[in-house]
This record gives structure tokens, sequence and C-alpha cells, in this order.
């Protein structure tokens, strides 16, 4: 069972733990550097399993604003990040599913959720895909590189 809360700090020390798979280093974004460079904007969500933090989601709710290819009152997703003890066992797709509820809680507003991923990702695409995610058919050029958009309605 998968639950999704705000992040609280008794959590911290649990979050900064995280590991991922070594080939998941590249993009990956520890939670302190996570928290510490996040904006007002920026919802922190702590992933639950049996009352212990196993990973954490990055909404971004001024997405829409900034990004030149956002839809209006979308929602972005900035990082998912699932221990490796987790990963590949079916709790990133619950948590993805429970995600895509708490975020019309989130803004009641957006009606899409929109993540980017650098274009030579292909595991991060294959599981956005298999989780509901359209991606468009164009790319980017964003801070990575060429990078996928992929959309899920709310």
């Amino acid at each position: 069972m998968i639950a999704i809360k705000p992040a609280k700090l008794k959590d911290f020390a649990s979050l900064m733990q995280l590991d991922v798979f070594p080939e998941q280093k590249t993009v990956h974004l520890p939670f302190e550097q996570a928290y510490h460079n996040r904006s007002k904007y920026e919802v922190i969500l702590a992933l639950y399993t049996d009352r212990h933090p196993i990973g954490y989601v990055i909404l971004d709710k001024a997405f829409a604003h900034y990004a030149t290819f956002a839809r209006r009152h979308e929602l972005g997703l900035k990082y998912i990040v699932l221990d490796k003890e987790y990963q590949k066992k079916g709790f990133g797709r619950k948590a993805m599913q429970k995600l895509l509820v708490y975020a019309n809680a989130i803004s009641a507003d957006s009606d899409s959720l929109c993540v980017t991923l650098p274009a030579t990702e292909e595991d991060a695409q294959h599981f956005f895909t298999a989780v509901g995610f359209i991606e468009e058919a164009k790319l980017f050029y964003g801070r990575n590189g060429k990078e996928r958009i992929l959309r899920h309605k709310l």
C-alpha cells in the first residue's frame, strides 16, 4: 500500500538516505538538494509504505507559467524518486495512480500533468508510458539537451 503525504521534517533523514540504481544517478536529484533548491510553487510529497518513507515526488504548480510548451493550468512533475529496494515491484505504478488523484487536490484548476525527460532515458520513458502518459511527437531542447514531453490527463 502506498500513501502520499506532504513531506514532514521527521522523515527528512530517511528521505536523504534514498538510493537509486547506478544508471539513474545522472538524473537523480538527492532529497537534500531538491528541498534546498525548491521554489515556493513546488510541492514536495513523500511516498510512504507501512508508514515508512520510500520516495518523494515534486510537483510544480507554476509550470504552466514558464514552460513554453505547457498547456494552460498544467502541473509539472519535476521529480519522482523511489528507493531502489522498491523499484520494479509495482510501487511506482501505485504511486503514480495516487499522485494523479492527489494532483487534483493540489490544484483543482489543473487538467493535466506534464513530465519532461532526457531523450536518452528509455527506462523512464517506458515507465511513464506504462502508467498512461502520452508522449508528444515533438522534442524540445532543455537543460539536459533533447528532452521528451509526456502528458497525462487528470
